[in-house]
């Protein structure tokens, strides 16, 4: 009995003492700094800008993708066009009509180049842009990609005699690094060189026989 009293006793006290700790003033605690906190505003802007696309910049890059596709299923067409001899390549990056034809299908060229000739600016501008480079020199390096690209036989505009002038040439290089796109290139006149010569040692072989 004595030992349950005792431990009644415990019990109680410990209740006591809680209940007045709890009626009393609570523990204070710092939780304060030597220097007041900064929030970086321009950082959180910064962020957010980044991580979340503008209207503006979602329409431009739509706009580009349907201008590369529109080029894409382009294509044949203008290549078509580039067989036939009724385009070429000028000194700007764009297609030229050299042969118009007449009739309903005059209409269909001139709509052809006129839509590739717009595609062709568009995506020059935002390469000039992304860049940072003038216009002007995106042009001329538009102009040395057709001249590569282009097949021989096909119309490219080449460097006049005058600075600053341009002329009309048939592409006679077979291959795409030519110096002189209207030229023919290294290899076809090594080639050239090497038929001269094996030419040469035939007629040598045949005049020793006789």
């Amino acid at each position: 009995m004595r030992g349950r009293s005792y431990i009644v006793k415990i019990s109680l006290g410990l209740v006591s003492l809680l209940l007045c700790v709890s009626c009393g003033r609570p523990f204070d605690v710092n939780v304060s700094t030597d220097e007041p906190i900064q929030v970086d505003v321009n950082m959180d802007v910064h962020v957010y800008q980044h991580g979340k696309d503008s209207p503006e910049d979602k329409k431009k890059r739509q706009d580009y993708k349907k201008v590369l596709e529109s080029r894409r299923n382009r294509m044949a067409e203008v290549q078509k066009l580039k067989d036939n001899r009724l385009v070429g390549e000028d000194h700007e990056g764009l297609l030229s009509i050299r042969n118009l034809p007449a009739g309903e299908y005059g209409l269909y060229v001139k709509k052809t180049v006129e839509e590739e000739n717009g595609d062709r600016n568009f995506l020059m501008k935002a390469e000039a842009g992304e860049k940072g480079e003038a216009i002007g020199e995106v042009k001329k390096s538009q102009w040395s990609h057709w001249q590569r690209k282009s097949f021989p036989g096909e119309w490219i505009q080449v460097e006049g005699d005058e600075p600053g002038t341009y002329r009309w040439v048939q592409k006679t290089g077979a291959e795409e690094g030519a110096d002189k796109a209207g030229e023919e290139g290294p290899e076809k006149a090594a080639a050239d060189k090497g038929k001269g010569k094996q030419e040469k040692q035939q007629k040598r072989g045949k005049g020793a026989a006789e």
